[in-house]
């Protein structure tokens, strides 16, 4: 069977150094490259129709934290300096 050709094109992106190396790193580690992760990256964004993974200023368990009344109420009394300190998650949450 016949190696069919097709177009590419090449990309040119900056980042920080010290993330890139940790990157290079981690691939290396998993058997590819910058260049692969980037290809499988584009083909995922072109099958679904958006980015592959959530977006979100912080990670899922803090945001479960922001969503819980309960869990804001005692660290904006710690923030406001009504709670010094805690000892446990039963401080936390009363439980």
């Amino acid at each position: 069977m016949p190696l069919v050709k097709t177009a590419t094109e090449q990309l040119r992106i900056r980042v920080p150094a010290a993330r890139a190396r940790k990157v290079r790193a981690i691939l290396d580690k998993l058997g590819t490259d910058p260049g692969s992760l980037v290809n499988m990256l584009f083909a995922q964004v072109v099958m679904r129709h958006a980015i592959p993974f959530s977006i979100t200023e912080t990670d899922p368990e803090t945001e479960v934290i922001r969503r819980d009344p309960t869990a804001m109420a005692v660290i904006n009394d710690h923030k406001a300096g009504k709670i010094k300190h805690w000892h446990s998650m039963e401080d936390v949450f009363g439980e």
